[in-house]
């Protein structure tokens, strides 16, 4: 079994005064012949040994964590991960992070506190020998995920290695044993005792998990997302339904935003961006991505709500072509319908946005110092209105005028 490993990390090895070794996806993914991810190595050698070992050499090192014992050894463009062997803690919260390790010299226990077997495989990059103790080549060959020790020794603890579980299903194309499936099911609630970033971050990837490598299937996310819904999962990531009705997001490009869709068409709440606010603080996403994917997905239903053409383009415009992709999938006839005035627009150069407007909130207040900061934007949205429907030119000195009269109704 040929396992690819570059002139730097053999020279890197011969550094060591202890056998290293490479240990998880890259060897996994090398026995499956697909691509490569990121080295991931490891050793008896504690940070300290490594530090004063590669002083002067070509390799940098960078401590990322004294207590875990891991570190950054990277070299020109390559990088590689390492960790010291060591025996893992956990509370009993669910957290991904152990409480305490204890640094060892055996790779056997070492071994011991990995999550499943396809991911449990050594390579000794000096002896050029794979070392397997739970048989994760068996059962690379039969496609299957397992844990390396009892399910519930593994699961019991981690909500991430349930998550990732799920996600290598996606990925790799592989099954769930039986046991192992039923205890992460089991200990799916773990899964609220992560960070919201990691829960982000494993739902996107597994969304994704189609385009991970070129041998992934379409919709291969379905795989997770059914057990999901069979075992009412969806209260582990604040999302207050047991199960989703998926249609969406099988058809759009975006997952993240057709997941949503059928999240709202399941739910169907009261008020949609309300929803869509607490749900994306609930998963921890950035304010400014927060405000887009709302608008984006304001939009869409606002159009299969049939918005009349000018407010829904004064307040969507500059996020239509993303849109269009969505209402594209749901009627074609309404897609043809707000494209062509969308067009319209861009072909007549009208204004539509208060941005575009020759005059501002400053000019308001230099030339009518009397109106209030409050009643600004009022004033200038029925400008804006009025220029669009050609009431108005776009010229300042007549928008100036025309605030006056705007002045006894706003």
């Amino acid at each position: 079994m040929n396992i690819q490993v570059s002139s730097q990390l053999k020279r890197l090895a011969n550094l060591f005064t202890e056998d290293l070794f490479i240990v998880g996806g890259y060897v996994r993914n090398s026995l499956l012949g697909i691509e490569l991810v990121d080295v991931d190595l490891c050793s008896k050698m504690t940070l300290d040994e490594i530090s004063k070992l590669l002083e002067g050499s070509e390799f940098d090192f960078k401590v990322r964590s004294k207590s875990l014992g891991t570190a950054i050894i990277s070299a020109g463009d390559e990088k590689y991960e390492y960790s010291t062997f060591r025996k893992e803690f956990y509370a009993n919260n669910g957290e991904h992070t152990p409480e305490h390790v204890e640094f060892i010299s055996s790779i056997e226990e070492d071994a011991k506190r990995r999550d499943f077997t396809v991911n449990a495989i050594y390579y000794d990059i000096k002896k050029n020998e794979i070392i397997d103790f739970y048989n994760g080549i068996q059962d690379i060959k039969k496609k299957i995920l397992r844990t390396v020790e009892t399910p519930e020794f593994v699961l019991c603890h981690d909500g991430a290695r349930i998550l990732r579980l799920f996600r290598f299903q996606c990925e790799l194309g592989f099954k769930i044993e039986k046991n192992t499936l039923q205890t992460a099911i089991k200990y799916a609630g773990n899964v609220r005792g992560i960070s919201s970033e990691r829960r982000v971050s494993e739902i996107t990837k597994i969304l994704h998990s189609s385009t991970r490598y070129k041998t992934s299937k379409p919709n291969a996310f379905m795989k997770a997302f059914k057990i999901f819904n069979k075992a009412q999962l969806w209260s582990c990531f604040g999302m207050d339904t047991p199960k989703i009705k998926f249609n969406m997001v099988k058809k759009v490009e975006h997952k993240s935003q057709g997941f949503l869709i059928d999240l709202i068409d399941t739910v169907n709440p009261i008020s949609i961006s309300y929803y869509l606010e607490r749900i994306l603080i609930e998963m921890g996403v950035s304010k400014k991505f927060m405000i887009n994917l709302i608008n984006v997905l304001s939009g869409y239903y606002a159009a299969l709500n049939r918005e009349n053409n000018k407010p829904y383009f004064f307040k969507y415009f500059d996020n239509f072509p993303t849109i269009l992709l969505l209402i594209s999938k749901k009627s074609r006839f309404l897609a043809m319908k707000y494209e062509f005035f969308y067009k319209y627009i861009i072909s007549h150069k009208l204004v539509i946005s208060v941005k575009e407007l020759k005059i501002n909130g400053d000019d308001i207040k230099k030339y009518y110092p009397q109106v209030s900061p409050k009643r600004y934007k009022p004033i200038l949205e029925s400008l804006l209105s009025d220029v669009f429907d050609c009431k108005l030119n776009n010229d300042k000195k007549e928008l100036i005028a025309a605030v006056n009269q705007k002045l006894k109704y706003l």
